[in-house]
Formats: C-alpha cells, structure tokens, sequence
C-alpha cells in the first residue's frame, strides 16, 4: 500500500524520477507483492507507473479521495489517462469522486465509502474538551475541524460566526486544526481582532482529543468548497453531532438528508443555517436522530469488509 506518506519514505527526495521508479519496482519485487494500492495524486501517479512493469504478475488498485482539478493538468493528466489502462480496480470515496475521475481518466472507479472508526471519536468528555478548548461550559460551541486553506472554507466560517457573535452572545465559534496556510491563518486573525471577537472565535490548533472535542460541541460546520467525501462530517455524525455542511462533492450522499445543507462560499446563508440549527431544538433532535441511522453505513469493520472482497476478487 503507498500513500502520500509512503512514498517519500520509499524514495529519498533527491532520487531522480529514473531511479525511483527502479527502487519501487525493486522493493514490490523483493517483497513478492501481490496487490499494490495506491492513494491519491503522487502515489497514483508514481507507483503505478512503477507496478506497470510488474505486470501482469501484480494487481493495481488506485484509490481516489477528492476531486483534483487543481492538480491534473498537462503531464499529470496525460499520465492519469494512461494508467487507467492498466489499474485493475478504481475506487472512489463517494458518487462525486467517481464521477470527476471519469470525465477526468476515463477511468470508472467502484465507490467505496471510508469508514469511521467509532471509539475514536464518541464517548468523549464535554467539560474536559470545552476546557481544552477554552470555551465557557454554558456556551453555545460551533466547530470547524479541518486544516486552514482555501478548500475547508474558513475563511466563510469566521465571516458567519462575525455575523452572529452580536445576535448570539452564547455562541462560541472554534476552528480545530493545523494552520496549513500561514497568510489565510493570519489575515483572520486580524478581521477577528479588527471586530472585537477575540474572544468568540478561536483557532485551537491540532488536538489529539477528538472525541473530547466532539463532545464539546453544539454544532459542526463543514463550508468547504469542495470535499471528495468529508470525514469529519460522519466523525460527527456518530459522536450525535448536528452538521451543517456545503453542498460540494460527496457532502451531501454523507449527510444523507441527516444534516442542514448550505451553498458553498456565502456566509450569509451560511450565518442563517448555524442559528436555526443552533436555536431550535426539535430540528436539532431531528438531525441526530437520522444520523444515527444514516452513520451505521460507515461502520469500520463493514468498510474493512467490503476492501477486503475487492482484494479478494482481484486475486481469484
């Protein structure tokens, strides 16, 4: 299995494109692999080119996990379209991701939904994860959990919670996650701090508490401008968590009709959707009660389950 961490680690980051590809067909060949899966843009790319050679001794499966419009162009998707040639298995996380890899390669991935694990995320502490982040017990705690950049739409989130902050004096409004855009991370920080929501909106940062964190809030708001499938949306979903999330990508067939969903991108609208959910409670009821029933697909042993008779029928 290569990943974006794999790959890396597999071939020194000075090695030329010729001897990488020599050392990867050399350790799948050392190791007698039988299936080799691929993840995302670089290990996609790079170990399928690399498995090619094995063929057809060695089954191919790539897995897609967001869309990649910003990414394939020129070489890359040249590249993408002929690999579709000899990838066994695609899988994508979502209709959505199927769907752009198809027009995209040509190639017409199975979906294969991610699964969750449960005991990471429930039975958290919601005084210990409102301590951690610093948050007042009787607040109203609205979330975002994601890295800071362009795709998770914080930038619209902080825009809302500037709109609500005067109507909702309850309300605390959190951004969970590394800062992967230093620029985007500081900008906000100086609109906050220019309004006088110091206060009311906060960056936590990285946490390795989630179910605390989960447990923690009120709400959970996804705005991203496009997500393959939306992990944290299910994370919620299972830790009784009400969503309101964008209606980009494979958002809206996670919720499954168990969460409020908005346009990507307008803070207004978004601003509206969190107060609803935030001040109504039979809306509120509603929504966790049909994520019980929606999340019970994502099941981590059930996922498991269904790779595995991928693997299975791969090498049958």
């Amino acid at each position: 299995l290569f990943d974006d961490i794999d790959i890396p680690r597999r071939v020194s980051a000075s090695a030329s494109k010729a001897t990488a590809m020599t050392e990867l067909v050399a350790w799948l060949d050392a190791q007698r692999i039988d299936i080799l899966h691929t993840h995302s843009f670089r290990p996609n790319l790079y170990a399928r080119m690399a498995g090619a050679i094995l063929k057809p001794h060695l089954g191919i499966v790539a897995h897609y996990h967001n869309e990649y419009a910003d990414k394939w162009h020129g070489e890359a998707l040249v590249l993408e379209r002929r690999l579709a040639g000899i990838t066994d298995v695609g899988l994508a996380v979502s209709d959505a991701v199927a769907d752009h890899v198809t027009s995209g390669t040509g190639l017409r991935p199975r979906v294969l939904e991610n699964g969750v694990d449960l005991s990471r995320v429930t039975g958290g502490c919601r005084s210990a994860g409102r301590a951690h982040l610093g948050v007042p017990e009787d607040a109203q705690v609205v979330g975002l959990i994601g890295r800071f950049c362009d795709q998770k739409g914080v930038d619209t989130f902080v825009a809302a919670a500037m709109r609500l902050c005067p109507v909702l004096p309850k309300a605390r409004f959190v951004v969970v996650g590394d800062a992967e855009d230093q620029k985007l991370a500081m900008d906000l920080r100086q609109r906050i701090e220019v309004a006088g929501f110091h206060d009311r909106i906060t960056f936590a940062g990285h946490t390795e508490g989630i179910a605390d964190v989960y447990a923690a809030l009120d709400q959970l708001v996804c705005p991203s401008r496009w997500e393959g499938f939306g992990l944290v949306v299910a994370e919620a979903m299972a830790a009784g968590v009400p969503v309101v999330a964008s209606d980009v990508g494979g958002l809206p067939s996670v919720l499954g009709g168990a969460g409020w969903i908005v346009p990507p991108g307008d803070a207004a609208v978004l601003s509206t959707a969190i107060e609803t959910v935030l001040q109504d409670p039979v809306i509120r009821a509603r929504l966790i009660a049909d994520a019980k029933v929606q999340v019970a697909r994502f099941d981590w042993s059930a996922s498991a389950k269904r790779l595995a008779s991928v693997y299975e029928n791969l090498r049958s």
